[in-house]
């Protein structure tokens, strides 16, 4: 079977990043992204595409089996730590159609791909505790 992260123009070892730019076509093509941030993250901002799941990677490791082992997944996190780890592990188990999203929610955003609003927005500063729920008008 070919490995469609053959042609990702970044790469580590046997670990492919895809760019932000490349993931669509990667995803009409049967890829699945994988969203590992916890649902404090998520709950603030989701990426916008429909080949999407949530697995927290605080899961992962219990869970990673609940995944469609059989298409391509990109692995995706705020800024690319846990997506990394997750993609090495299914690699280490001998899965190849594996990638992780290279600087993930951050660099998605940043370079603007869809982004959804969750059920809280956040307001000025640094801290989690900053954010409330959306009200509705």
């Amino acid at each position: 079977m070919n490995n469609i992260f053959d042609r990702c123009k970044l790469r580590s070892g046997n670990l492919a990043f895809v760019l932000p730019a490349e993931v669509n076509e990667l995803l009409r093509e049967g890829a699945i992204l994988v969203d590992l941030r916890e649902e404090v993250e998520t709950d603030i901002r989701a990426f916008g595409v429909d080949n999407l799941v949530y697995l927290s990677h605080s899961e992962f490791h219990e869970k990673w089996e609940s995944l469609s082992l059989d298409k391509p997944l990109i692995f995706a996190d705020s800024v690319g730590i846990w997506s990394k780890k997750a993609a090495e592990t299914l690699i280490s188990k001998g899965y190849e159609q594996v990638a992780s999203l290279a600087g993930g929610m951050a660099d998605w955003e940043k370079d603007g791909y869809p982004v959804k609003a969750g059920k809280c927005q956040p307001l000025s500063g640094p801290c989690l505790c900053m954010i409330k729920p959306h009200e509705k008008k």
